[in-house]
């Protein structure tokens, strides 16, 4: 171990490291694609074709009547854009939401944006964008209704905020009537200071209670 290293820091060093090639799409992400990909190009499901899973040769695939609909290996992606343009297949793929741009040089290939993440079977977040051949007159744009479905997968994080009775005034408090011009004096003689709150949970910042 280094010096000044801690010994999670140490063991976290022989992990094998996250890739974008590492990443297992959640059944429910490919749900909401498939359906998204279906209604907007229509396109029957049974016509898609997944040919991206460990020790696949996508090269060799029959895509006869097929519509690829997968999240493919990110290094080799200006590759596989270029494979199937020369011949033709129809295509909807995951792509790097921050340089997917980049595949849209190639004539008849559309970036789709979207500002939510996926969060893939490898616990690894990675922003996320998509590029098709379905729309060849245009070169990017933005998805809404893509971006809304697919955030609606993610859990919600946010801790839900202790509910305050009028009278307790916390820092924060105190900060966000400043903020909106709102005048609050409370007098010495009906203020007492605590960091609970009514129902016994603890306050962080602590609080000054405007006795009524």
């Amino acid at each position: 171990m280094a010096r000044g290293e801690t010994y999670e820091q140490f063991v976290d060093k022989f992990k094998p490291k996250k890739t974008t090639d590492d990443c297992y799409t959640p059944d429910a992400v490919m749900n909401v694609v498939d359906d998204y990909v279906e209604h907007r190009y229509n396109v029957s499901r049974e016509t898609f074709i997944r040919p991206f899973w460990p020790g696949g040769d996508f090269e060799h695939e029959d895509y006869t009547g097929k519509v690829v609909v997968d999240n493919p290996p990110f290094s080799i992606l200006t590759k596989i854009v270029r494979f199937y343009q020369e011949r033709g297949v129809p295509f909807f793929l995951f792509c790097p939401g921050l340089t997917g741009v980049y595949q849209s040089k190639t004539p008849g290939v559309t970036f789709i944006a979207i500002h939510s993440g996926i969060v893939y079977e490898n616990g690894a977040k990675v922003p996320t964008g998509f590029l098709t051949n379905m729309e060849p007159e245009t070169a990017a744009r933005t998805d809404l209704e893509l971006d809304s479905a697919i955030k609606e997968l993610r859990p919600d994080k946010r801790k839900k905020k202790t509910e305050m009775p009028d009278n307790y005034w916390t820092s924060s408090r105190l900060r966000t009537a400043a903020a909106h011009g709102e005048l609050v004096v409370i007098p010495r003689s009906r203020a007492r200071i605590t960091h609970k709150t009514p129902d016994g949970k603890w306050i962080y910042g602590w609080a000054v209670i405007y006795d009524l």
